[in-house]
């Protein structure tokens, strides 16, 4: 909810773009920083107490919000931005790694996708109430929705640390001390060193600069094309999920048939297609029912694209080095949607909005041609 929430907010404060973008770079720079740390604090922790620490964390820190009133209180909201990144950049890769640690190898293409139709459902739920909780109560009632959700996940990691305590044996450095630091070059060296690692990375670097323009693009695009307000982009961005779910459900027929490579190439190819048509669409219409359905439809490839490159990522090192591995992905991600993000903010005003909305769907489509070399453990 606060992630569409939050930048209509600053908008509404601001009327800048840039200002905007800003705010979402400013929530991305501790991940790139802390983002392969905390992939070593994720190895050697028991990862259902730490997930619990972390939610709980979460809910805290977004309490100070409510006191923001006018752009003289934004020292509060970057801080608050900076610390719920720095604790999202511990708790996502520590899910991800406790995960694939519940299933065999071989099944990992599986849980991956159920936790994308997980996602793609809570977005759906998520997306439209935050923009309709917006028009109807405020930030602050968005502040309060969200920390209860944040509350919620914490309850649910305690009820999962009972009965799944983490063997010492699987800890990292166990039995001998090793310092963080070095830990953290180790896991640098493996993902730098494993071609398949390598190459996947260099596909997330042009998805997440296509991701970090549409963050702000997509808003842009909603309220001055489309003419629309916040319950319309909350609108937008919730039946993704419709199409996340349904693409969700269809993987699960083909996931066993299908290589990693293909599933994201072909992910990538039907992004870009479907962003340029939604971009350069209200030359023809602005009919919000279209628009509707095509992002509903855009929705589709989206748990694939996730599922097919964590996949690759969780079955290419060894299970000991997974928060690490994961961490690093999250923090080039991080890296490459600022960047994006900070462009579009650049881009976002006048003519040069048409520019950028052409250069994001573009992305997609180059991303898809890498994605053809990938090799991985699947592929002979």
């Amino acid at each position: 909810m606060l992630l569409i929430a939050l930048p209509l907010y600053v908008l509404e404060l601001t009327g800048s773009p840039l200002v905007t973008a800003t705010v979402f770079v400013l929530g991305l720079a501790p991940t790139i920083v802390a983002g392969p740390l905390a992939g070593v604090l994720v190895d050697r922790s028991e990862p259902w107490k730490l997930m619990t620490i972390t939610a709980g964390l979460q809910a805290l820190f977004l309490v100070p919000l409510l006191a923001v009133d006018d752009t003289t209180d934004f020292w509060i909201l970057y801080s608050v931005v900076v610390i719920e990144s720095v604790l999202g950049t511990i708790i996502e890769p520590c899910r991800a790694t406790t995960a694939a640690a519940l299933v065999p190898l071989d099944q990992l293409a599986q849980i991956n996708q159920l936790m994308g139709l997980l996602s793609s459902l809570a977005r759906l739920l998520g997306s439209p109430i935050g923009g309709l909780i917006l028009a109807a109560g405020g930030f602050d009632a968005i502040i309060c929705a969200n920390a209860g959700t944040f509350l919620a996940a914490a309850v649910i990691f305690a009820l999962g640390t009972r009965g799944r305590q983490k063997p010492a044996q699987e800890n990292l450095g166990a039995g001998s001390y090793t310092s963080p630091w070095a830990d953290l070059v180790e896991g640098l060296q493996i993902t730098a060193g494993t071609p398949a690692l390598r190459d996947v990375m260099s596909v997330v670097c042009f998805v997440a600069l296509a991701q970090g323009g549409f963050v702000l693009l997509f808003v842009l695009f909603v309220t001055q094309e489309l003419h629309g307000n916040e319950a319309d982009v909350g609108v937008l961005r919730g039946v993704q999920a419709i199409g996340a779910l349904t693409g969700g459900a269809l993987l699960g027929l083909i996931i066993n048939r299908i290589s990693p490579r293909r599933l994201i190439s072909g992910s990538l190819i039907i992004f870009s297609a479907l962003s340029l048509t939604i971009w350069n669409l209200p030359a023809l219409t602005t009919s919000f029912p279209i628009y509707i359905g095509l992002f509903i439809l855009i929705g589709v490839p989206g748990v694939s694209l996730m599922t097919g490159l964590v996949t690759v990522l969780q079955s290419t090192c060894e299970p000991g080095a997974r928060g690490r591995v994961l961490s690093t992905y999250f923090a080039l991600f991080g890296a490459m949607q600022a960047i994006g993000t900070l462009l579009a903010g650049f881009l976002g005003t006048g003519p040069g909005l048409t520019i950028g909305l052409q250069i994001q769907g573009l992305l997609y489509a180059v991303a898809a041609l890498m994605a053809l070399r990938l090799k991985t453990p699947a592929q002979p």
